[in-house]
């Protein structure tokens, strides 16, 4: 199933006076159904592509599942992801969390405020990396990011262990697309600790928590952050940078994981205006 379908357009442009018909592509969404042994757990709409990554990456970080070890297979059957654990494995699904449906919009506030009471995180990393990293790795990202230059429908996602871009997705959601490459970097058995997230969407606290729940140290976005995102952050340990746009950008929080080229710690030399 493509991510993309073609849609009759009328561009209209005013400087010009004119009016022109053409086909475009145009962002698909359809609706993906999670199960856990055969419990319908989550309906995501969502693009079609990454969908073993996507089930497994919501169930982490929503804190369904901790371990890929308790996996025992996940089989994707049209729009139906069944996520079969292993006999020995019990776990106790809370009638509440279960059934949900979730647009593309947003996640439920509900959702949210459950995530953050259940999020013990305390980013303790040590991890750090230059300010030309954080540059590099969101160019790359928009290298990468093919479908929305084609429909503008879209978001990017990518996930950078030790520099080094080791998972990428592009999604109607921007929640869909974290999660789709946090499962990829699950299903590799990445080192999370050492880790960047980057992405193209706004970082309210929902999805700074989708990165707290998996210890990794770094939340970086083109886009601006939300408050609720910066006071997470700032509560969880997380570097938070926003605003990555060419050679610039703005951290929200825990700035003295990030370098600049002669090494001085960004927090070593702040400038006030």
């Amino acid at each position: 199933m493509s991510s993309t379908a073609k849609a009759t357009v009328w561009k209209v442009n005013l400087t010009e006076d004119s009016i022109l018909m053409i086909d475009e592509e145009v962002a698909v969404e359809v609706p993906v159904n999670i199960y856990i042994n055969k419990q319908h757990i989550v309906t995501l709409l969502t693009s079609p592509s990454m969908l073993t990554e996507l089930a497994v990456g919501h169930l982490f970080t929503q804190g369904f599942l901790e371990d890929k070890a308790v996996i025992d297979e996940v089989l994707v059957a049209g729009t139906d992801i069944h996520v079969k654990l292993k006999p020995e494995v019990k776990i106790e699904l809370e009638s509440s969390k279960l059934g949900r449906v979730v647009t593309t919009a947003c996640t439920s506030l509900v959702d949210y405020l459950q995530l953050v009471v259940r999020l013990k995180a305390n980013i303790k990393s040590d991890y750090q990396i230059s300010a030309e990293e954080v540059a590099r790795m969101v160019a790359e990202l928009n290298d990468h990011s093919r479908i929305f230059k084609v429909t503008g429908g879209v978001h990017s996602a990518a996930i950078f262990e030790s520099g080094r871009m080791i998972a990428f997705t592009e999604d109607v959601g921007r929640h869909n697309a974290v999660d789709k490459v946090i499962g990829a970097s699950i299903l590799k058995d990445a080192d999370l600790g050492r880790a960047g997230l980057v992405t193209s969407g706004r970082q309210p606290a929902d999805i700074v928590a989708k990165a707290a729940q998996m210890g990794i140290p770094f939340s970086i976005s083109i886009s601006g952050p939300i408050h609720s995102g910066v006071k997470l952050a700032e509560k969880v340990g997380i570097t938070l940078i926003c605003f990555a746009r060419g050679k610039r950008f703005n951290i929200y929080s825990s700035p003295d994981r990030v370098r600049m080229s002669n090494g001085t710690p960004v927090q070593d030399k702040p400038k006030y205006f």
